[in-house]
């Protein structure tokens, strides 16, 4: 005789909690204590517990089911997009919910099909365009949707990211204290990539703390390669005692190993700090100063914003989130003072 399945009430035995409380933790109707989330979450892994999700979306007319919509731009960096991904859904299984991946190059067409389907329970949008056309259609549908970066126009809209503003201005806060007065900001190059509003929005933090603190600010826009970085590096002209900042986008090993491969060795003879940087993929020796985005708190509430969305009325103003980032102080700042 196979065992019984264990069901909610099993697990709300086991944690302590009410069923009622276990659905919430599963669907993300409501707000549960994070302690209580917990409980209930290890009791079902305790008790191997799956929702059967067929009779569900019969019931509750709901899919489980969050599509993730990612334009392709040749500029990307694929792995920080798959590890933003795997981020996603990670966050999203802990509240039973699966990824559909909808892939947007049919920009505003595509999206209005995935719409119509009415597959997903919910969308989160992802690399938005400083004048995004997908914010208007999301709002005039009033479909669950989350963006993942910060559309300009003023369209009711929920939007999550990085406070990059915040960002760009520290970093120029931080070059400023090591004596710095002139900056080279170097920028990506390639044009798929030059309308994404989170390089944008850093781009302003940078400009509006330079023009703060009369600190002179030198715009290159360059290419992802290695051999990009090195031929770049020669048209910089770049000296001892200068200062670069690298926007996102911008690969930070690269511009580290290439300053060092010409005697130009970051923290030594001249600062390097970088938008981000992955310690987990690094291919430097080096360890820079960079920002931390702080990937696992931004999945976290963007999965939560998309379930609270999902039951509630669509807004009627625009509703921004900032996550503030970590700043870690490497070995590539040289004091000038």
């Amino acid at each position: 005789m196979k065992d019984k399945k264990p069901t909610s009430r099993d697990v709300a035995r086991r944690a302590g909690v009410s069923q009622t409380t276990v659905s919430y933790v599963m669907s993300g109707r409501r707000a549960v204590a994070p302690q209580t989330e917990e409980r209930v979450l290890k009791a079902m892994e305790q008790l191997g517990y799956q929702p059967n999700f067929g009779a569900r979306a019969l019931k509750s007319n709901r899919s489980n089911v969050i599509g993730v919509v990612i334009p392709h731009h040749s500029g990307a960096d694929p792995a920080s997009q798959n590890q933003f991904l795997v981020a996603l859904t990670s966050e999203a299984r802990r509240h039973n919910y699966d990824l559909l991946l909808v892939t947007d190059d049919e920009g505003t067409e595509g999206l209005r099909r995935t719409i119509d389907t009415a597959l997903c329970d919910g969308l989160l949008i992802m690399e938005v365009l400083s004048n995004d056309p997908r914010a208007q259609m999301v709002a005039d549908a009033q479909t669950p949707a989350v963006f993942v970066g910060i559309p300009d126009a003023h369209t009711p809209v929920i939007a999550i990211d990085a406070d990059y503003v915040w960002a760009g201005q520290q970093a120029v806060r931080t070059l400023s204290k090591r004596g710095h007065r002139s900056i080279t900001f170097l920028v990506p190059g390639d044009e798929t990539l030059r309308d994404l509003n989170f390089i944008e929005r850093f781009r302003q933090g940078v400009f509006s703390e330079a023009n703060e603190q009369r600190i002179h600010v030198d715009e290159h826009r360059v290419y992802t390669s290695y051999e990009h970085t090195l031929d770049h590096l020669a048209g910089l002209n770049t000296r001892r005692g200068d200062a670069l900042l690298l926007a996102p986008g911008v690969p930070t090993d690269d511009w580290c190993n290439a300053l060092d491969s010409i005697g130009l060795t970051p923290g030594s003879h001249v600062s390097l700090l970088a938008s981000s940087w992955d310690p987990m993929r690094s291919h430097t020796l080096m360890h820079p100063s960079y920002f931390d985005m702080r990937m696992g708190e931004l999945t976290h509430q963007t999965v939560t914003l998309l379930l609270q969305r999902i039951h509630t009325e669509a807004p009627i103003q625009p509703d921004h989130t900032l996550v503030k980032p970590d700043f870690h102080e490497g070995e590539t700042l040289m004091n000038q003072h």
